[in-house]
């Protein structure tokens, strides 16, 4: 079925164009079979003329301008035509059924829908109708009764069709209204905004679907309810109430408006108007539109926003960071809370570029404004400089960023402001730090390399010699490990005093580091010498670090530029070569000499092997006997380490033993010599040749420094199978004084772990009785340098009373070193020791021959 003929059975549906409801309109027009044979013997008669009658009817058409739009062309006039003749046809052919019924409001939606307006369509009819009644009248006027009677039912049949006719454009106007209508009530419930159609009372008539969800109503219980009993708003009864009087649009009221009666309160944009629905009647009532725009989501924006910005208020108060805003075409300037601290400016003060300008420090003044001229040009803005607040000088950082409009010409600027003054102490720190020495304040070891090159370059252009000398502190680290860090630093900052004062200005004096210091003096090799004077003189004066007192005393090497290298490095490392030989000289000050790189290429070579012997196993201990002076009987052997490279045969333990404690290789050493002393009284016990007394083993003072050497040395005599107590830890004077309080901890330890504890060269250091009395030691060693010359030596033979006596009154036994001879032997006996060795009792020997020396007797 055709979209036409679906609408027009659509259409009788619609209009009750049934069976019945087709009776009923002939009914009502009296149109009866009478009617219907009349037409039917009215068709027979004009048979034929249908074609002429619609050519007649369309030229008639054809004159007027509303109906001839609707004939476009020759073709459709034609076809109009011929459409027009059968309907003629038709209309009088007698058969009237709802196929008819469909057919004429076929027709008429087609007339419709192409907007042929009803005047024209009714009088259509009437130009049918007066063109048909000649015709009629020349066929049955000899009848007038029958003419007039059929005339009667050609007029009913008309007005049959000119009703079905006017149905269909009624019906398509009414149509057209619901469709409106519910296109707006469609719009009027998706419009997101609530609204609210009120009447002149404020009661409810409608409400859409956005205005019921805001207040959780209902559409329909909404209807007829006054608004006050559905919501709550403070002053919108008095808004709606002015706008019904004065018809006047209120646009933009706020409120907290909230359902009735207790509902949470709900931030609202309104908008409140006046709507008249039938304007042309003057007593229909006015009627009010209420439009609500919820804001929560924007008052939750706005809040946001402030908290935003108070946020970022208290992040620039945090950073020291502050934003200012200047609009270039009127001068008004902006700054945040955060500017006017930075600048030390009341918040209630007016400012202006010129302002500004004024707070900056006049140092910086003229670069600031020519920095902010360049960037109305198109230059970056972006520096720091100095701003005074309150006669105090602050460091700020600026950026900013400048907005041109279309001409290119600057109209608006933003920026920052932070405060780096503390950035900028921070960065002074720094960069002092990176080069000078920030204990003693004199330049370190970068700053000195970069002044030397500078010198030597200077030199090398004029032709002249240039000294440099390379000082260390003698036996410093003796002042390190026995009275501690604090006291040593406190020895450093003095020196470094004393050595300023001893040096001219035009001389530089730099720490490299430790207690080493370096100086660098123009002219010859006898300006050197005369430094080198002056700094001993300046040392001269012992030095009180605390309660104590220290003669110190430097060892000097000087290297001559271009003589003895013509780079920085070169000439270091030539002057730190005569240095040693300096030190190893007994002190004072030393030219460099080539030969003198000898010995430095041999002290690498040593370090070298040694490593490679220690993983080699070409080591071993020799040991020395220990003798009660009294009876001469054995009591003890000190092992000592020896070395016989495959190569250059044996090393001095004077050579490889500083070796290895400059180079980290003596706590290796030691804990070998540990492991091997062990293993030794081990299998003497186990050839049944026990040691009488105890093996007694050197400890360094930087494996007593090691926090897991009590672990350590009770792993080795576990492992080897010694028993710990015939084991005799000889540590060093100056290592235990380092740390004293932590000393006495790991002696305790080591004691309660059973090994037997001594001190070693006792009188060579700084040690404090109060603390000495604390250590669980059992024996002191005294030093071969006081041994040695006692019979000569007055000084050297109190010394040695006096540690004897001390020993007696602490309860400890008393060893000498070094003894040579009978008489040394024979004096120490009387002074009250009675232990002793050194080289009148046996020199140390291998384990294999002190076995058959010591132990095989009897």
């Amino acid at each position: 079925m055709k979209p036409a003929d679906e609408m027009a059975l659509a259409m009788m549906a619609a209009l009750g164009l049934d069976e019945a409801g087709i009776a009923a309109r002939k009914a009502f027009l009296e149109f009866t079979d009478e009617d219907v044979a009349r037409l039917e013997r009215l068709h027979a008669l004009l048979a034929g003329t249908e074609r002429d009658f619609a050519r007649r009817f369309y030229d008639h058409l054809l004159r007027f301008d509303e109906t001839r739009r609707f004939i476009p062309d020759e073709a459709s006039l034609d076809r109009l035509r011929t459409t027009q003749a059968q309907y003629f046809d038709t209309l009088t052919a007698g058969i009237y059924d709802a196929d008819y019924v469909r057919h004429r409001l076929r027709v008429g939606l087609a007339h419709q829908r192409i907007g042929l307006e009803t005047q024209w369509y009714l009088g259509a009819y009437a130009k049918y109708l007066s063109d048909a009644l000649p015709d009629l009248w020349q066929r049955l006027g000899d009848t007038p009764d029958l003419a007039i009677a059929t005339l009667r039912s050609l007029l009913k049949v008309v007005l049959f069709d000119m009703g079905l006719a006017m149905d269909t454009y009624v019906h398509a106007d009414r149509q057209a209204v619901l469709s409106l209508r519910e296109y707006a009530e469609l719009v009027f419930s998706a419009i997101p905004d609530g609204l609210a159609v009120l009447t002149a009372d404020l009661t409810v008539i409608s409400i859409n679907r956005a205005f019921a969800r805001r207040f959780e109503l209902n559409e329909a219980d909404a209807h007829g309810q006054p608004l006050a009993a559905l919501i709550l708003a403070k002053g919108l009864d008095r808004h709606l109430r002015e706008v019904r009087e004065t018809g006047i649009v209120k646009r933009d009221l706020l409120f907290e408006m909230a359902r009735a009666p207790d509902g949470p309160p709900i931030p609202v944009r309104a908008t409140l108007t006046g709507i008249r629905l039938a304007e042309e009647e003057e007593e229909e009532e006015a009627r009010l539109l209420l439009i609500v725009e919820d804001m929560t989501e924007q008052a939750n924006l706005q809040n946001a926003l402030r908290e935003s910005e108070a946020t970022l208020l208290r992040a620039q108060e945090v950073a020291r960071i502050g934003s200012w805003r200047l609009d270039l075409r009127t001068g008004a300037l902006t700054w945040s809370p955060e500017v006017y601290r930075i600048f030390g400016i009341d918040r209630k003060t007016a400012v202006s570029y010129e302002a500004f300008l004024a707070a900056i420090h006049p140092e910086d003044r003229e670069m600031v404004d020519a920095a902010w001229h360049a960037a109305l040009a198109g230059a970056p803005y972006h520096l720091q400089h100095r701003i005074l607040v309150d006669n105090e000088t602050r460091w700020v950082e600026e950026r900013a960023q400048i907005e041109i409009d279309d001409e290119h010409r600057p109209i608006k600027a933003v920026g920052t402001v932070q405060d780096i003054t503390d950035r900028k102490a921070a960065e002074t720190r720094i960069e002092y730090l990176a080069f000078y020495d920030p204990l003693t304040g004199l330049p370190n070891r970068a700053l000195f390399m970069d002044r030397l090159r500078h010198e030597l370059a200077a030199a090398e252009r004029r032709g002249q010699r240039l000294a440099l000398l390379f000082l260390d502190l003698d036996r410093f680290k003796d002042i390190n490990d026995t009275l501690g860090h604090d006291a040593g630093d406190r020895v450093l900052v003095e020196v470094s005093r004393r050595f300023g004062d001893a040096l001219r200005e035009e001389e530089t004096l730099a720490r490299l580091s430790g207690d080493e210091f370096v100086v660098i003096a123009s002219d010859s090799g006898k300006a050197a010498v005369r430094i080198a004077e002056r700094i001993a003189e300046a040392l001269e004066t012992p030095i009180t670090a605390g309660s104590q007192s220290f003669s110190v005393s430097a060892s000097i090497g000087i290297a001559v530029f271009p003589e003895d290298g013509r780079s920085v490095e070169a000439l270091l490392k030539h002057a730190d070569i005569a240095m040693y030989r300096a030190k190893g000289s007994g002190g004072g000050y030393r030219f460099y000499r080539a030969e003198m790189g000898n010995e430095l290429a041999r002290r690498l070579a040593i370090a070298q092997r040694l490593e490679k012997a220690l993983i080699a196993g070409q080591l071993q201990l020799h040991y020395q006997p220990q003798v009660n002076l009294r009876s001469g009987a054995l009591i003890g052997a000190e092992a000592l380490v020896r070395w016989t490279d495959p190569e250059w045969g044996p090393v001095s333990p004077a050579d490889f033993i500083p070796i290895a404690e400059e180079r980290s290789l003596i706590v290796s050493l030691g804990e070998w010599a540990l492991a091997a002393a062990c293993g030794q009284v081990r299998k003497w016990e186990t050839d049944g040749r026990p040691m009488p007394g105890r093996v007694a083993v050197n400890v360094s003072a930087r494996q007593f420094e090691d926090d897991g050497f009590v672990d350590t040395a009770m792993r080795i005599a576990r492992e080897s199978g010694a028993t710990s107590a015939r084991i005799e830890l000889e540590l060093t004077e100056s290592g235990m004084m380092r740390d004293p309080d932590r000393a006495v901890e790991i002696t305790q330890a080591l004691a309660a772990a059973g090994f037997s504890l001594s001190i070693d060269d006792f009188g060579t250091g700084y040690s404090s009785l109060s603390y000495l009395k604390r250590f669980p030691v059992s024996r002191l060693k005294i030093d071969i340098s006081f041994v040695r010359d006692m019979l000569s030596d007055r000084n050297d033979r109190s010394i040695v009373g006096t540690i004897i006596a001390m020993g007696r009154s602490m309860e400890l036994e008393t060893l000498a070193e070094g003894v040579e001879h009978a008489d040394q032997a024979t004096a120490l006996l009387a002074m009250g020791c009675h232990l002793a060795q050194g080289f009148h009792f046996g020199k140390p020997k291998p384990a294999d021959r002190f076995e058959e020396s010591w132990l095989m007797k009897g």
